[in-house]
């Protein structure tokens, strides 16, 4: 396996660098993941965001029981996007 050393000289960047390169990768990646998981749960009930999906379910259009686990896992969802982004965001800064 490569070591930072040896990636370092070869792209001529700091480790620094590395690592921001990677941490920036990986909350790309966890992103992706959250926001997949958002537009499949989002699907299930034809809406587009989570404020649709509240708004069916105040008119009675969706079941608020049979929606309960979706809606608890998109608020977390959200919740969780919003950190990777600020996270994002101050990894662009440095």
């Amino acid at each position: 396996m490569a070591s930072v050393e040896s990636i370092t000289r070869v792209l001529g960047i700091t480790a620094e660098d590395v690592e921001r390169r990677a941490l920036r990768a990986l909350i790309n990646e966890e992103l992706r993941r959250v926001r997949a998981e958002k537009i499949l749960i989002l699907a299930r009930y034809g809406v587009r965001e989570f404020s649709e999906l509240w708004r069916k379910v105040e008119e009675g259009t969706v079941d608020d029981t049979v929606a309960h686990d979706d809606i608890v896992r998109l608020d977390y969802l959200e919740h969780k996007e919003r950190e990777l982004e600020n996270i994002l965001r101050e990894l662009e800064e440095k």
